[in-house]
């Protein structure tokens, strides 16, 4: 078995295995204000010490400009900045610009209350994300980190196959095209092709390895384990994107006060890693969902009287 396809067989089995794992520490591991070590000694107290002996021994003072004790830290995880930015708001791919079946949802009445948004929006993320928008991304980011053009075509035509609407495939394609044109001008595309209807998630799992890498100074990842655990959180970036797309447009049309939609992105958020781990389980046959009810309101909202967004 050649290299690569070694990798591709058992990117299911680390997936697999880190979602295991990741529920597992959710499940068992205490918060952070009762961890304590074998001495009964909280491990923020040891920091605050750590930092107090550092101080009495002149290697950090407090007051000489630099972090005051916590000289342990070496930064965050390098990914992580490449994921902020990635995940912002103000990344010009125009996702402002469409609701996903949001808009037509609470013109129906399906979504017309902070309760009808809640439902609306865990409906989506259980049965369609965790199904399938986010297996196929953690499939496309790995098939982007071990340059596999083929395997990214057949997981993006996969993916484009799965848009039931009109507006929800025009969607895919133009933010997708957005952010391949983004990457462009950064020179941040990969040296092999890409697919020439490359969607949003596509171009998503391209960026979030190529920005990855670019965090690391073009660092190859270490170890598979390690590329999958960048999937992972590439994905909870995904997801979180998405939520505070879809709160925006409740804001807008329901409309949805500030409070309302901070409580919840608050409600969503231990959720956001839960998802990831579920879709890494998922094995190849089971991805696919259908969402007959957003499939009829994004067809519903070509139709709709008043419009503000695109989808």
């Amino acid at each position: 078995m050649s290299p690569k396809a070694a990798l591709t067989a058992g990117t299911g089995t680390v997936m697999a295995e880190l979602a295991v794992g990741l529920a597992t520490d959710l499940a068992s591991e205490p918060p952070l204000t009762v961890k304590t070590l074998a001495d009964g000694t909280c491990r923020v107290q040891q920091c605050a010490m750590q930092g107090q002996a550092e101080d009495l021994s002149g290697q950090a003072g407090p007051h000489d400009g630099r972090t005051g004790g916590y000289s342990a830290w070496q930064g965050p995880h390098l990914g992580l900045t490449a994921l902020l930015y990635l995940s912002g708001q103000s990344l010009p791919v125009g996702g402002f610009a469409w609701s996903q079946g949001l808009a037509a949802a609470v013109e129906r009445g399906h979504a017309g209350t902070a309760e009808g948004v809640r439902r609306w929006l865990w409906g989506v993320l259980r049965l369609g994300f965790a199904r399938n928008d986010l297996p196929l991304l953690l499939r496309m980011h790995a098939a982007v980190c071990s340059a596999d053009a083929d395997a990214l075509a057949r997981w993006n035509a996969l993916m484009l196959a799965g848009r039931e609407s009109r507006e929800l495939w025009q969607e895919e394609i133009q933010m997708g095209r957005a952010l391949r044109r983004m990457l462009h001008d950064q020179n941040m595309l990969p040296p092999w092709p890409l697919p020439d209807a490359a969607g949003y998630t596509a171009c998503f799992a391209v960026a979030a390895v190529m920005l990855d890498q670019h965090a690391r100074s073009m660092e190859p990842y270490c170890d598979a384990a390690a590329q999958q655990r960048a999937g992972l959180d590439a994905a909870c970036a995904y997801v979180w994107s998405w939520l505070q797309n879809q709160v925006a447009v409740a804001c807008k049309t329901v409309p949805l006060g500030q409070t309302a939609a901070q409580k919840l992105l608050l409600e969503f958020m231990p959720a956001v890693p839960q998802l990831a781990a579920q879709a890494a389980a998922l094995p190849d046959e089971g991805i696919g969902s259908s969402l007959p009810g957003l499939a009829l309101c994004s067809a519903g909202h070509e139709r709709q009287y008043t419009r503000l967004f695109r989808s």
